[in-house]
């Protein structure tokens, strides 16, 4: 069995400094980054509600699925 490594992110997916730690930091950090250049931008970010909501629908389906061994639709 392989052990899992750390992989480097990608300049293009990184929007805070290098000095923010890595980890939770890092990721609220990035949420944060992100939230306000959609609010300055007038853009849509993602994830938002709405992916939320499809993500829940998919989870439910899959739940469903297990406990009735039918495929489901989310």
């Amino acid at each position: 069995m392989s052990e899992l490594e750390d992989i480097e992110i990608p300049a293009r997916h990184t929007w805070v400094p290098d000095s923010v730690p890595q980890g939770a930091p890092f990721n609220i950090a990035q949420l944060w980054s992100r939230f306000a250049d959609a609010i300055r931008s007038g853009e849509r970010v993602e994830p938002d509600f709405d992916t939320a909501v499809q993500r829940h629908k998919l989870l439910d389906a899959i739940l469903r699925s297990s406990d009735t061994g039918q495929a489901q639709t989310p």
